[in-house]
């Protein structure tokens, strides 16, 4: 009894440790609504259960560059969106994960919560942004809320 008690602690431990490490890079490809693609760029550094880190947005799309005289040159275009965002209130229980990142839309506090589960070669995030109440877009119409998204991260560094 007492081995089998051992043994079922040392496999919780273990798969623990192995489930939550999540430090390096991590990115995600997201689609939105009107067909354009973006990444979201993780940087994800734990100590414990404590996590921190930054994400950093940029658009991706096709190029094509032409010069007369030259041959085309065609390919992806990433641009970064914005600075780095930076993520507060990191928690890693096991191979569940969840922080939140704010950041300003015209003038208001938008805060952005990430939620998942950690495998070793990828995240299953649930992302829920909330508008602040009364929020209004640039043309003066209330700002909807944002439908939560289901994002999948994929690991690219440690």
């Amino acid at each position: 009894m007492k081995r089998l008690v051992f043994l079922s602690a040392f496999l919780l431990i273990a798969a623990s440790a192995f489930a939550s490490d999540v430090n390096g890079k991590w990115i995600a490809t997201v689609a939105s609504p009107s067909g354009s693609t973006s990444e979201r760029i993780f940087t994800f550094n734990a100590a414990g259960d404590k996590l921190t880190g930054s994400i950093i947005n940029q658009s991706v799309a096709p190029a094509t560059f032409e010069q007369p005289g030259k041959p085309v040159m065609s390919g992806t275009l990433k641009t970064q969106q914005g600075n780095p965002q930076e993520i507060v209130d990191g928690k890693l229980n096991g191979d569940a994960i969840s922080f939140t990142v704010i950041s300003n839309m015209m003038g208001n506090e938008v805060k952005t919560n990430y939620t998942g589960t950690v495998s070793a070669s990828e995240i299953k995030f649930k992302v829920e942004t909330k508008m602040p109440e009364g929020m209004k877009s640039p043309s003066g119409s209330p700002m909807p809320q944002r439908p939560p998204e289901e994002i999948v991260a994929k690991r690219v560094a440690k």
